[in-house]
Parts: structure tokens; sequence; C-alpha cells
């Protein structure tokens, strides 16, 4: 089956390797002030840090929706353009990110899971009491599917029964739907998104880190995950300043799924030895430069998801970022 084949599909700009147009920064987060979380936590203190941040320095905050007619090519972006997303209604964002988001005037958007939604004072979820109330002062309250499963596991039929209910509950709670979703666990393979186009969705939000470009996969977008760890003021100047880097002609070289290898192939206007890549989850990465080419063999993969990132810091120091998640099952490899 085609599900079970190699994809690589990348849509790249043929004539450069970096682009300051046409691009923006996708933020995500998920709870605030709830350390008992640290891998998904972010404190008020650090994030009000942030978007103070971003008001003091003149970044365009943006609706993610503004990315539909982006995508469309209907308008452009401004320089410096941000978007804010969170994921999974919990209580901490009504809680905490709210009053600081409400005191910048930033706009931001909501991916719920609908099944946990609950009135329940104990919940660590919202109500739909309080995603209305939301809604209402123009927060984006977006569909992460009825029940937040890896949807790669699920049968067609399952898939598609994950986003409409999800988006009937939206719809008669919330008044409104907005065309825009992102996948539980940023998982997503063809399957998935035949679904998404399907049920005509216009942007799918994954979880991989990289700024969002014009030539991208619309139904495969990059965001930047921040918590405590990984959002440290230092750090988040970085990010929100970051410039996509666009790779050419990618080639799958070699695939031994037994022994969880893969050698791949691309090039670029940036000299190769000028091209940092990284690879978590514990894969080993080694690569190899030849003029404007870079060869990657990644070793050790498991049957798991992986963020591969590619840099370059150009002469006047600004940072160009490339990312894509890989997921490997039983008998695929998924980019």
């Amino acid at each position: 089956m085609r599900y079970f084949l190699f994809f690589l599909f990348f849509f790249f700009n043929t004539n450069f390797s970096y682009c300051n147009e046409n691009s923006a920064i996708v933020l995500m987060y998920h709870r605030f002030n709830q350390n008992e979380h640290p891998d998904t936590n972010i404190s008020s203190a650090t994030f009000e840090k942030q978007m103070k941040y971003l008001k003091e320095n003149n970044f365009n905050v943006l609706p993610l929706s503004t990315l539909i007619p982006f995508f469309n090519k209907k308008i452009k972006l401004p320089e410096k353009s941000v978007f804010i997303t969170v994921d999974d209604a919990y209580k901490s964002v009504y809680d905490y990110a709210y009053p600081v988001l409400k005191k910048y005037n930033f706009p931001f958007s909501i991916f719920v899971s609908t099944k946990f939604v609950s009135n329940d004072k104990n919940s660590d979820f919202m109500s739909w009491k309080e995603l209305k109330s939301l809604s209402d002062e123009n927060v984006e309250i977006l569909n992460h599917t009825e029940r937040h499963k890896k949807l790669i596991n699920l049968e067609k039929s399952e898939i598609k029964e994950e986003f409409v209910i999800a988006e009937e509950k939206i719809f008669k709670n919330i008044g409104k739907i907005i065309k825009i979703t992102s996948y539980p666990y940023g998982e997503s393979n063809l399957k998935v998104e035949d679904i998404v186009k399907e049920l005509n969705f216009n942007l799918a939000f994954s979880q991989h880190s990289s700024p969002i470009h014009i030539s991208h996969n619309r139904l495969r977008l990059a965001r930047f995950a921040l918590n405590d760890e990984y959002g440290k003021l230092k750090r988040f100047k970085k990010i929100v300043n970051t410039k996509p880097l666009l790779l050419e002609n990618f080639e799958l070289l070699e695939k031994k799924l037994e022994i969880g290898f893969l050698k791949i192939k691309f090039e670029s206007s940036v000299p190769s030895n000028q091209i940092s890549c990284y690879i978590n989850g514990g894969a080993n990465l080694k690569k190899t430069e030849n003029g404007n080419t870079s060869t990657l063999k990644i070793l050790n993969l498991k049957k798991q998801r992986y963020r591969l990132n590619c840099t370059h810091i150009s002469n006047e120091k600004n940072l160009f970022w490339f990312g894509k998640m890989i997921i490997i099952t039983n008998d695929s490899i998924f980019f």
C-alpha cells in the first residue's frame, strides 16, 4: 500500500536556500504553572517575559486564521509575524495564559480535544462555558480531534469520526468553525492527510520545530514547542527571529527498516559545511559534505517519532532553520 512507502514531500523554491520573505513563526504551548508536568509546562513569569519581548520589539502577533489567505496567496504577511497556539485546552490556559495575552492584546488559538472538555471544577480541562467566553473575546477555538488518539494507528473511518465529532461539538458550543486543525502528538501520514483534505481543512499543524514558509506543505506545518526548559528568554529571542532554511532535491538513497537505518541526500546554495543537522530521540546522525550537497546517515531509529533539524548561521549572525518530523512504524518511514 502507498501508505507503507517512504514519502518525502518537500515543496521548496528552487533558487534559494534561505529566504526572509513569506515566512512566520508559530509558537505552541500546553500548560501554565503546572510544574508537575515539566515537559509541557511553562510558568506565568517566563510566559510574561516572552510576551513582553514580542510587544516591546514590535512583532506582529496575528490570528492563526490569517494563514489561510496567506497560503492561498491572497495576502502577504508583515515582517516579524508570530502566531500563538495552545494545545489541549487545559484550565491553566484560562487561569494564567489568557490574562497575560489579554494584557498585551495578543490574539491566540486553542486546539481542543472535545471529549475532555468538562464542567467538573476538579477537571484539568476547561468547560465549554469558559471556551465560549474566550471565543467571544476573539480567541480561535480549533479542532484537535475528539479523543486525542494517535491518528496514524486508526482506520480511515475512525480518523474521519475523530474530526467530525469534534467539529460538531465545537459548532454546537461555540457557534462557528474555522477549518484549521492540529494533529495529536503532531503525527500524520498520507492516510490521515487524505481525510483532512476530504473534510476541507485549510491548514494542519504538526509538532516539529521550524519557521513556516509559503512553500511549505500546508497540511504539515511546523510549530516551536515551548516549556520552562526550552522557553527561557535567550532561546525565545532566537526562535522568534529565526528564518526558514530552504533545502532542495531531497533524495532517499537507502533505507533499512529492520536495523533502523536511513540515508538521505539534499542540496543547498549554502555550502554543506555551513549547515549543521541534528536528530533527537536517541538516534545517531552522521553528515558528509560535498560542496553544496549534504548526505545524512541516520542510525539507531526506533519505532517512534523524531525531529530532524538543520540550521545555518549567516555571516550577519542570523539563524536559518529547517525542521521535519520523521515517524517510524513497523513497516514505514514517513516524513
